[in-house]
């Protein structure tokens, strides 16, 4: 009895803790895009869960429609996001333009990323030519059976019996669930956005697989935009002991609190142990903004300024961003 008391408690949680993930995106689904219908929801989901819409098999293709969008499209015209996860579990992000247009990524990689994550399902192990190669890369493309669209529809009508209840009050509700039942129901499970959201945020993304993402394209992003930094910092010697102990307890908690600072790390110098190095790495400036407003940051800023002889912020630019996360792991 013990055991299946604790079995049912088990799916309970389960249950529970799926119903409080769903919620959580869909809040931020409309948050982020408050013109959004359940379309726009449902798609994010299903992307979450699917991947791209079709196997690709003419790269050329592919290459005009893409072309196509970065010649007719400006920057101001989309949204100020590089990236963001689909649906509830992030396994494919969504990556914009954008990053091709400030640079960021070059055109080809990210039509080689989204072709690799399209063609990844596939029963009969299809294989992508590209640029004359043939792609069977494990754990990427055509490893993986593309889940069946009975499984999704199970559940995606988990998924929308959350948002059911949470009565948000939709344009178009009761349509939309229509619609998408209909396709459901003969087999069927892509969709467009919305007009609604079209217009408001003219989407322009391709979808990449969560572990490509991770590994060719994050490291490209964040090179581009994260802050790297040396604070150069002199102490009073009377206060050396009181610094220290502020610094390494603001290194700790920003580290441990805020996803976006990914290092602060305070050293000495070994000839004078009065100046001290800060290593600082954000990833990004709005990660950095943040941790400025931070209660324990404006602590340790307002706690040592009568401490601090000199302060002088060296930004530095990495050569190799996408070998720091290899820095980090072989510490662990």
């Amino acid at each position: 009895m013990k055991r299946i008391a604790l079995i049912t408690i088990s799916i309970l949680c389960a249950v529970m803790l799926q119903a409080q993930d769903i919620k959580q995106f869909v809040n931020r689904q409309m948050q982020t895009y408050p013109k959004s219908r359940l379309l726009d929801i449902y798609k994010s989901c299903f992307q979450d869960f699917m991947g791209a819409e079709h196997l690709v098999a003419n790269r050329e293709r592919v290459k005009a429609y893409l072309d196509e969008e970065l010649n007719t499209t400006t920057q101001n015209e989309l949204m100020p996001w590089q990236y963001e996860p689909c649906g509830t579990d992030s396994n494919y992000y969504r990556v914009s333009i954008r990053t091709v247009k400030e640079g960021i990524i070059a055109e080809d990689m990210l039509l080689d990323v989204f072709i690799r994550s399209a063609n990844r399902w596939s029963s009969e192990r299809h294989q992508a030519c590209l640029d004359g190669r043939v792609v069977t890369e494990e754990g990427e493309a055509n490893s993986e059976k593309r889940p069946s669209v009975e499984e999704w529809s199970k559940r995606w009508h988990r998924i929308v019996g959350t948002i059911d209840g949470m009565h948000l009050n939709l344009p178009n509700y009761d349509k939309d669930k229509q619609f998408i039942d209909s396709i459901l129901t003969v087999g069927r499970y892509a969709i467009s956005h919305s007009p609604e959201y079209r217009e408001a945020y003219r989407p322009h993304y391709r979808i990449v697989e969560r572990s490509i993402f991770e590994r060719e394209i994050l490291p490209q992003i964040e090179q581009k935009t994260m802050i790297v930094r040396i604070a150069e910092i002199e102490v009073y010697p009377q206060y050396l002991k009181d610094y220290l102990a502020a610094a390494r307890n603001v290194g700790a908690e920003s580290v441990r609190k805020e996803p976006g600072v990914i290092c602060i790390f305070p050293n000495q110098v070994k000839a004078d142990e009065t100046k001290i190095r800060i290593v600082e790495i954000y990833r990004n400036k709005e990660a950095y903004q943040h941790h400025l407003s931070t209660p324990h940051f404006q602590a340790y800023k307002q706690g040592t300024l009568h401490m601090v002889k000199s302060l002088n912020l060296l930004d530095i630019q990495p050569l190799d961003a996408a070998a720091m996360p290899m820095i980090f792991r072989k510490q662990q």
